[in-house]
């Protein structure tokens, strides 16, 4: 793996680790129960992590084959969202669980395979438009960091 790319490989470890501690706490009523925001529950934020993490490997994958991927016209993010938490909510959360760490497992393969010119090619994001390869990476683990707090947060508010 190239140098550059250790810290991303580490810091995906280190969130996707305390994600799934945190979540093994959880029974599925749980998970089904306690709100992280008005729209999704626990199970409904694993689902989006799910589906927007494939989205944004698919992004990483295209790009770092030079394709330059652009998002479909009239794109809209919301409804992106809304549609991958829509697809998994007949799933139980161990089901959206092992996607999550399949597509964790095939980003740390494909960070093996980055080469040094592929960092610079670029594909779209569907928040941030045209972005680096190495770029893409760092947004995918820190959008995981986030949603990883908020989970936490909601579940430290529910044991109050």
């Amino acid at each position: 793996m190239l140098k550059d790319l250790e810290p991303i490989a580490s810091k995906l470890n280190e969130v996707h680790t305390v994600l799934m501690r945190a979540l093994e706490s959880l029974t599925e009523d749980q998970a089904a129960q306690i709100t992280v925001n008005p729209e999704w529950s626990i199970k409904d934020q694993v689902a989006h992590l799910a589906g927007a993490n494939r989205g944004m490997f698919g992004i990483a994958q295209r790009s770092a084959q030079g394709q330059m991927p652009k998002l479909p016209d009239g794109y809209n993010n919301d409804t992106f969202n809304a549609r991958q938490v829509a697809k998994r909510k007949e799933q139980t959360l161990a089901q959206v669980r092992v996607e999550l760490e399949a597509t964790r497992a095939e980003m740390l393969a494909f960070l093996e395979s980055v080469t040094p010119a592929q960092l610079d090619l670029v594909g779209e994001h569907p928040l941030y438009g045209e972005i680096k390869l190495k770029d893409l990476l760092v947004i995918i683990y820190s959008h995981e960091t986030q949603h990883c707090k908020e989970i936490a947060d909601a579940m430290r508010a529910a044991k109050k």
